[in-house]
């Protein structure tokens, strides 16, 4: 009796390592089977971070060394981070005073909007050429993004489906009447307005210190209407 159940131990002892092992074999070649698979994409990936690398140029760090006018609305940073994580610089809290109630219920002419750019590649420069904005560049092997802090008008949502041409972004800068203008008499329009501000360049295979043209705020047009359409009014 004692005989015939080690026989049985023994047999299930056996039964049992075999399925372990067909298992443990079964998952090793699914492993290697979805890492053959894998592979090709991690080897393209790779290969599509080296060439992105190699495309960004070297700058020599003297450039950083003199000191020049450096715009607020441009900032350098070696944290690549997304132009939304950004916010907007910080302003200084104003107290408020006695007669702030007097200013109540003013309104802009125009809405504007203000944002980080950290994909700008091409601008006008004061001579009006039109050169290369390096978005990125590396200084020192430290790889940094150069950010434009621009101002523009901000763009309306249409209300229901969007007129064909027009798209889902809304009206643009230039197609909307300013607020509290008196249309019979006069046209209208908010438009963005540019300034200058000094920014890492390559122009003919030269990388200097340029002004170039960005947005930096929103204005009102206005034009009068023809003479015979006021005496109609």
């Amino acid at each position: 009796m004692r005989s015939l159940t080690l026989v049985l131990l023994i047999l299930i002892s056996i039964q049992a390592a075999l399925i372990m092992g067909g298992h443990t074999q079964a998952q090793a070649s699914a492993n290697q089977h979805a890492a053959t698979q894998n592979s090709p994409r991690l080897y393209s990936q790779s290969k599509e971070d080296l060439h992105y690398d190699e495309l960004i140029p070297t700058v020599d760090p003297k450039l950083f060394n003199k000191r020049r006018y450096r715009s607020p609305r441009v900032v350098f940073s070696d944290v690549i981070t997304a132009e939304k994580e950004m916010g907007t610089p910080r302003r200084p809290r104003i107290r408020r005073k006695a007669n702030d109630f007097l200013h109540r219920g003013e309104y802009s002419v125009c809405d504007s909007e203000e944002h980080w750019v950290g994909n700008l590649t091409h601008a006008t420069d004061l001579g009006g050429n039109e050169v290369m904005v390096l978005p990125h560049f590396r200084i020192n092997n430290v790889v940094k993004k150069q950010l434009f802090y621009e101002t523009t008008c901000r763009v309306k949502k249409p209300i229901g489906a969007p007129k064909p041409g027009q798209g889902a972004s809304g009206v643009k800068a230039g197609t909307s009447s300013c607020r509290g203008i008196d249309s019979k008499h006069w046209n209208s329009y908010c438009t963005n307005t540019h300034t200058y501000v000094r920014a890492l360049t390559s122009y003919k295979n030269q990388i200097a210190w340029r002004f170039i043209r960005i947005n930096a705020a929103c204005v009102c047009v206005l034009s009068r209407n023809s003479w015979r359409h006021g005496l109609k009014y």
